[in-house]
């Protein structure tokens, strides 16, 4: 693949990344408002959030690493 074909590649994934935090950080503030919780809880609940997303990453992180640590012990 060019390395053209790549750039293309990464910027239209970063904003298809970007529009969908964006997305999730609107219907978040939108149910926060509509629940009318205490600002303790609305921020216990971001961090949460922000904590599990974090843990998400770093497993797909670790995933991709390890398939690509497999990829060239099969070669």
């Amino acid at each position: 693949m060019r390395s053209i074909h790549v750039v293309g590649l990464l910027l239209w994934r970063g904003g298809l990344l970007l529009v969908g935090a964006v997305a999730v950080y609107e219907i978040m503030r939108w149910l926060l408002r509509y629940l009318d919780l205490p600002a303790q809880l609305e921020v216990g609940v971001g961090l949460v959030l922000t904590g599990l997303a974090l843990v998400l990453v770093s497993l797909i992180l670790e995933r991709v690493r390890d398939y690509r640590a497999e990829a060239h012990l099969r070669e």
